[in-house]
């Protein structure tokens, strides 16, 4: 019997030898050298079986080389053609990329395999699942039967699926044979191309489509496209198309040459074929060169095809309602105590047909800051000078040359205050002379009439500046966040003397140069300041905040015998929370409120609001330059009816995690017209949100007719505003979308 036993278990051992390695069950992770290099093997049980070679590890296995790391129950490796297949909660580790399949076959050698009912995930929320994923190299997949979502339910909110595509996990997927779905209905059942970026924001590729229509502008489509050029270049095109007017387009580029050198080209454009057959568009250059530290180079460059186009085509209120299209180059050299300002200058009038336009070709202006005037203590002088040559087609024009130098001397009353008295002189040079003016007959603006005369107008300006402070610190113990509360009071007062010759036949070509009227004007104000410190643990630093600002504000004009107007400015901003700004100037000879402005808002955790108000009765009116404080001034004549009576106000309030509520508003009040008013309403999602917002335009005082839109707005998580649905559209809404 023990002769019997001994034999079937040297049979058994002989057969083993032959066919099957003896199982291990290794306590430390095995290195098993393939074609494609050694992998280090971890698994509950490793088999090597026949004479191919081939190593099976079952029971937790794991697969390593390099960021590669294989997880599955079974994995069979065949070390001579480097071929491994994983079955069983398979597992995919791809750098920092995770991949998951019912079997994934991987070459070691080469790097590539396939992930087979698959699903791939890109930090930090990106998946992609498909019916086949192909592994052509580290992180690049090619897809069959794809999903891409930002989204982790099973059936996610939303999915892009593509018959076949590509992702590179560490830059961008895209596919052909496209379809938009929301859960397990097809939105959208088809368009032809779809591309993403993962993790990247500049990518190239097709933006989605947005649609819409206008009560203007009919039906609209618009389909954008984005180039990431280089790294310090990238455009957005897009074909833009209005079926009650016609096929246009815009284009954005923009570019970086250097650290200190960038800028911009940007325009839109639109055949209306269907109305006039004319082309309208506007364009915009922009660029930006620090060429030393104290030498830069600035160009912003606007234009229009017509007055109109801005109003009928940009979306934002204040786009719309502007009245000129400016362009400036400009060339500045600062010193530590001087600036040099070379400037060109233009623009297009918006509110009128006629080429009334002033340009400045070119500006140069010299401004010297007050500082030590040599070989006197204790004086200092400023100087401000300007060479101004003005081209117009209808009105006058011609050359200015200006200069402006100032004496002071500051004088200390003992600490408690200080004089400064002044003393400048001011030369102008005009090379022309006005002799009057008149009124087109096609109506307008009043044009001035010259002679090619030199005028020379002299003036000597003097008085004093007179200021002091007083203060106190309250300590608040920690009351309100704070430590301590510093209260100053500081009075102020001018006086100031301007006499001259050729006071009268100059041009009007800039307000607070060419009209300098005689004076002898004394103005007063008292200013109250509330500052306060918070309390600051050790080791941080203490803030200081302006918590309360008063100053009102008076003059009395000795030239005119007459007060001038109260004028007060209030700022109250007791925490980060609630902020109110107003101003207001006040007629003490009779004619009461002249102007007044208001703004108010308040920031809490869900809920923000804002509210301002625009009041004022004086007619348009030029302020001299000498004037401190603008609402002291007093024109002498005041309408009965305000000229300006205008409320804006808006909120935004988030009602729970998923929903927000907006408003905007902008009432006319002397004519009782809502300009423009806002309404949206948010919901967002873990991976998607929904705005839809709905926008009420009153008639406008060109003729435009009232205009409604609605907009609606799907934004998805990872890829911006990708899908876009919209009635009613604008220009403004055009601009580039990176993801």
């Amino acid at each position: 019997m023990t002769r019997f036993r001994a034999s079937i278990l040297l049979l058994a051992g002989a057969l083993l030898a032959h066919g099957v390695a003896a199982a291990q069950a290794p306590s430390s992770p095995t290195t098993v050298l393939t074609t494609g290099g050694e992998v280090t093997v971890v698994a509950d049980r490793i088999e090597q079986i026949g004479a191919d070679n081939l190593v099976v590890a079952s029971g937790n296995a794991e697969l390593t080389k390099g960021s590669a790391r294989l997880l599955a129950d079974r994995i069979e490796i065949n070390r001579a053609t480097g071929d491994a297949t994983a079955q069983g909660r398979v597992i995919f580790y791809d750098g920092e990329d995770r991949l998951t399949g019912q079997r994934i076959d991987y070459n070691i050698k080469t790097g590539t395999g396939v992930v087979y009912e698959g699903e791939a995930r890109a930090t930090p929320y990106y998946r992609i699942m498909g019916e086949r994923l192909e592994r052509l190299g580290e992180s690049v997949y090619r897809v069959r039967r794809g999903v891409f979502t930002t989204c982790d339910d099973d059936s996610p909110s939303w999915s892009f699926r593509v018959g076949s595509g590509t992702a590179d996990l560490q830059d961008f997927v895209y596919g052909t044979n496209a379809s938009f779905w929301l859960k397990d209905v097809p939105l959208i059942p088809y368009f032809p191309f779809f591309a993403a970026a993962i993790r990247r924001e500049r990518q190239t590729g097709f933006l989605a489509p947005q649609f819409g229509t206008s009560s203007r502008k009919g039906v609209f489509a618009e389909i954008p496209f984005y180039w990431a050029i280089t790294d310090s270049q990238d455009a957005t095109l897009s074909l833009d198309a209005y079926s009650r007017r016609g096929v246009g387009g815009s284009a954005q580029y923009r570019y970086v040459i250097s650290r200190d050198q960038r800028g911009s080209l940007g325009g839109f454009f639109v055949h209306e074929s269907v109305t006039t057959g004319d082309t309208r568009g506007l364009g915009s250059a922009k660029h930006d060169w620090q060429i030393d530290p104290g030498l830069s180079f600035r160009a912003d460059l606007n234009a229009v095809s017509d007055d109109l186009v801005l109003r009928e085509y940009q979306s934002e209120l204040l786009s719309r309602s502007a009245q000129r299209a400016e362009s400036n180059l400009f060339l500045t050299k600062t010193w530590s105590n001087w600036n040099f300002v070379g400037r060109a200058y233009w623009y297009q009038d918006l509110t009128t047909q006629r080429p009334v336009e002033l340009q400045r070709v070119p500006e140069l202006t010299l401004q010297g800051v007050r500082q030590t005037l040599p070989g006197l203590p204790g004086f200092l002088y400023q100087v401000d000078t300007s060479a101004v040559n003005f081209l117009r087609d209808v009105g006058s024009e011609g050359f200015r040359y200006d200069l402006h130098p100032v004496v002071s001397r500051p004088v200390s009353l003992g600490g408690y205050a200080t004089v400064t008295p002044f003393v400048g002189g001011r030369v102008t040079l005009y090379s022309v002379t006005t002799t009057g003016t008149h009124t087109p007959l096609a109506g307008g603006s009043v044009i001035e009439t010259t002679k090619d005369e030199p005028r020379v107008r002299d003036l000597v300006d003097f008085g004093s500046d007179a200021e002091s402070r007083a203060s106190r610190v309250y300590g608040l113990g920690g009351w309100g966040g704070l430590d301590s509360v510093l209260h100053s009071i500081e009075p102020r007062a001018r006086y100031i003397r301007i006499l001259g010759h050729n006071f009268s036949r100059l041009p009007l070509w800039t307000d607070q140069i060419d009209r300098i009227p005689k004076s002898s004007w004394l103005e007063y104000s008292l200013t109250n300041r509330l500052r306060g410190r918070t309390e600051s643990p050790e080791g941080t630093e203490a803030e200081r905040l302006e918590l309360l600002r008063f100053v009102v504000a008076n003059a009395f004009d000795f030239e005119r015998g007459r007060f001038g107007n109260v004028a007060g400015d209030l700022l109250v901003q007791p925490t980060a929370l609630v902020s109110l700004h107003a101003d207001a100037s006040y007629n003490v000879e009779g004619d009461g409120l002249q102007t007044y402005t208001s703004d108010a808002s308040l920031h809490l955790s869900r809920f923000t609001a804002s509210i301002g108000h625009r009041y004022t009765r004086q007619p348009p009116q030029i302020i001299p330059y000498f004037v401190q404080v603008p609402g002291t001034f007093n024109p002498g004549e005041t309408p009965d009816k305000p000229s300006v009576n205008f409320l804006q106000g808006g909120f935004t309030w988030e009602v729970w995690k998923h929903l927000a509520v907006r408003a905007r508003t902008n009432l006319d009040i002397r004519t009782e017209t809502f300009v423009e008013t806002r309404y949206g309403v948010d919901f967002k999602f873990d991976c998607w949100a929904v705005s839809v917002e709905y926008i009420n335009r009153s008639r406008d005082s060109t003729g435009q007719s009232a205009e409604d839109e609605f907009r609606f707005s799907v934004h998805l998580l990872g890829l911006g505003n990708v899908l876009s649905s919209r009635l009613g559209t604008g220009v403004a809404d055009s601009g580039p979308r990176f993801k």
